[in-house]
């Protein structure tokens, strides 16, 4: 075998798997004439059906705005979140009369960009946001780098000053001639970042937009839209989604044989996935590991994919936060072969690069983006591939090879399942003044939300508290947002995880901190009489900071005060109720949940607890040590 090679790849499937396919179907009454054309031209190409005909056009004239929105409804898109601006009306005024899409006013731009990231990680389809010119588009710019470090699928749309002003100072000018340039500033944020000045080239232009978000590795894509462009009128052009999208590479059949072989034939193989694995890879790679006694882990990002049967191979997630159980697991063992699919390992999954996973006989790194593979930990083997296409091909592989499973390696995998994963003591944990621990707001959460429930969490301590403590249960979604970790991304963005999966329990778990910074985007729930829980872990600090100045004693800087967030959720139109005793809080969170409105819960938790870290820290000191040596 050759060590150190990056495998070929080819093409697969025509569309991502790690994104769903559009399912939105379009009206019948908006552009009636695009069906009939489009039935039509495929009546000119003898025995193609309609859905093969590559371009299509209408003999009808139509405004920028219109077709933009069109192109978005044929993308799937039935949400779009942001605020209205001068330079971006047209655009709203098709937005409001399309029956197939809705605008959601959110309450600041940096809300409604944190809301298209947690609509497409939930539905798997483009989350897309917009804002007008100016401080519009500048109050974008956390959402969408939030996007960009987990690599989720989202389109920017922002307005522009007219171009017959560019240069001259327009009022909020942010074109390349004149004020802050978005466009530039936009671009290490996103795949891709342009002004369309043309009403020709438009319809290509966001086309191509949407297909470079969904494709290889998904991340966000920015088009900015000078203000006289969207009323000029040009043909529609109808271009079947599957014609423009490119195909997904997957591995040959003889890799995956080699890496069955190496997996099989171990006698203490892992597999290790990350947040670019697919559900629907998941799923595949809990059946080759439950099928061949293989134990698997998920690094941070990668807990929670809402899989239909989570195996009793699955010990856990690894890095920081890592449950006891997994920690243990990986300094106790030496491994014959590690299947890494999707996974970065940057200092969060892996304790500041921690050297257990070195010692690896054989390092098999998947990824779409060859970039990525060997970019931390060396890789004997990487594989450029889709993560459901490797997770398929070598599923069948194994199948092919039909090894038996050692019995060591049987009994070696019990004895690390045996054990609890999850480190929740029987009794409720009560911390000083009688106040609740964290830990049972998470035990609370577990108890209330079922099946197809969907859990976020927000940056700081909570987070900590949430991927150590939840548990992973069948079909149950777990959103942690540990890529850019800024504060107040789940507080708002659970608003677009519900639009995303309306039939579905949805829980945002929030510090305090988080929730003064984008709380007010309870309003949009109120105003869309969403039934979200949030769920508010009040330690009156900023958890992870305060503690890490603990040691010097000069807390004033991350210390908050007792604020009355109940009072001000209710302000904005939610109900809302302080809760003292854990022993009600389950209850309290199933009431909100089949209520007609958004509930936030207060619940004012010991603020000394220690939030659990992992071996983070002890991985942390080895690093800088390291480093010293140098």
């Amino acid at each position: 075998m050759a060590v150190g090679r990056c495998m070929s790849a080819k093409s697969a499937l025509p569309t991502p798997r790690s994104f769903a396919p559009p399912g939105t179907p379009r009206s019948k009454c908006y552009f009636e004439e695009k069906d009939a054309i489009v039935n039509t031209a495929a009546g000119l190409v003898s025995g193609i059906p309609a859905h093969r005909v590559a371009l299509t056009k209408s003999p009808a004239m139509k405004n920028v705005a219109d077709l933009v929105v069109a192109h978005l409804v044929e993308a799937g898109v039935d949400n779009v979140f942001g605020i209205p601006g001068g330079a971006t009306i047209p655009f709203h005024n098709s937005l409001e009369i399309h029956p197939d899409i809705n605008f959601v006013l959110t309450r600041h731009e940096g809300g409604a960009a944190f809301m298209a990231d947690c609509y497409a990680r939930v539905s798997g389809r483009i989350g897309v946001c917009c804002a007008t010119t100016g401080p519009g588009a500048t109050n974008l710019v956390t959402g969408v780098a939030a996007a960009y470090m987990d690599s989720v699928p989202m389109l920017v749309i922002t307005g522009m000053n007219p171009t017959d002003t560019w240069g001259r100072g327009d009022f909020q000018e942010c074109t390349p001639y004149g004020g802050v340039d978005t466009v530039q500033m936009f671009r290490p944020l996103c795949k891709s970042s342009e002004v369309i000045v043309s009403e020709k080239v438009l319809q290509h232009r966001v086309r191509t937009a949407i297909s470079t978000a969904l494709t290889g590795k998904p991340g966000p894509v920015h088009i900015a839209v000078p203000r006289d462009l969207w009323g000029r009128m040009v043909t529609w052009e109808h271009v079947d989604r599957p014609v423009y999208l490119s195909g997904s590479p997957s591995p040959s059949d003889k890799d995956s044989q080699e890496i069955a072989s190496l997996l099989l034939s171990a006698e203490r193989p892992l597999i290790l996935y990350g947040s670019g694995t697919s559900t629907i890879a998941l799923e595949l790679l809990f059946e080759l590991s439950s099928e061949h006694a293989i134990p698997i882990i998920s690094t941070p990002r990668g807990k929670g994919k809402g899989c239909s049967k989570v195996p009793e191979s699955y010990l856990g997630s690894m890095g920081i936060s890592a449950n006891t159980l997994v920690d243990e697991f990986l300094q106790a063992n030496r491994f014959d072969v590690v299947v890494s699919v999707g996974a970065g390992f940057g200092s969060y999954a892996t304790n500041s690069w921690d050297g257990s996973l070195l010692r690896t006989g054989t390092m098999v790194q998947v990824n779409i983006d060859p970039k990525d593979i060997g970019k931390i930990f060396p890789a004997h083997i990487g594989v450029v591939s889709d993560s459901a296409a490797f997770a398929e091909k070598l599923l069948g592989a194994c199948a092919a090879l039909d090894f038996p499973v050692p019995e060591s390696r049987r009994k070696w995998l019990a004895s690390w399942t045996c054990r609890p994963k999850w480190d929740f003591p029987l009794e409720q944990h009560v911390g000083r003044g009688g106040r609740p621990s964290p830990m049972e707001i998470i035990r609370a959460v577990d108890q209330a939300v079922g099946e197809h429930g969907i859990i976020l969490a927000d940056s700081n301590s909570i987070l900590l508290w949430a991927t150590h403590h939840l548990p992973e249960r069948n079909k149950r979604r777990f959103v942690s947002m540990w890529g850019w970790a800024s504060m107040g991304h789940a507080t708002a963005g659970v608003v677009g995880a519900k639009l995303a999966a309306p039939e579905s329990d949805v829980v945002a778990l929030v510090g305090d901190g988080c929730f003064v910074m984008n709380g007010n985007e309870i309003a949009t729930a109120a105003d869309l009489n969403l039934p979200i829980v949030w769920v508010i872990n009040a330690n009156e600090q900023l958890g992870m900071i305060h503690y890490e100045l603990r040691s010097s004693g000069l807390t004033r800087s991350a210390t908050l005060k007792n604020y009355d967030l109940v009072g001000l959720a209710r302000s904005l139109g939610a109900n809302a109720v302080n809760c003292d005793n854990p022993a009600r809080l389950a209850t309290l969170i199933r009431q909100g949940l089949r209520g007609s409105g958004p509930t936030v819960i207060q619940v004012n938790v010991d603020p000394g607890m220690v939030p659990p870290m992992g071996q983070k820290k002890q991985g942390s000191a080895r690093w800088k040590q390291y480093v010293e040596n140098l």
